[in-house]
């Protein structure tokens, strides 16, 4: 398994999300959809970027 960090840059600041997966395309499914809430939620611009992988045991 791999942790996929990625960055989401909110009009208040910027988050940073973790999700384990053993792919990129799992992990970007993932974040999406974790972006897609925020955004329906705060109904505000979220620009979402790949910091890094950790890879992990």
């Amino acid at each position: 398994m791999k942790e996929y960090i990625f960055l989401l840059e909110e009009p208040v600041g910027t988050r940073e999300i973790k999700i384990l997966a053993s792919g990129m395309m799992d992990a970007f499914k993932k974040a999406k959809e974790f972006r897609k809430n925020i955004v329906q939620d705060t109904k505000s611009k979220v620009n979402m970027m790949l910091k890094g992988v950790r890879y992990t045991d």
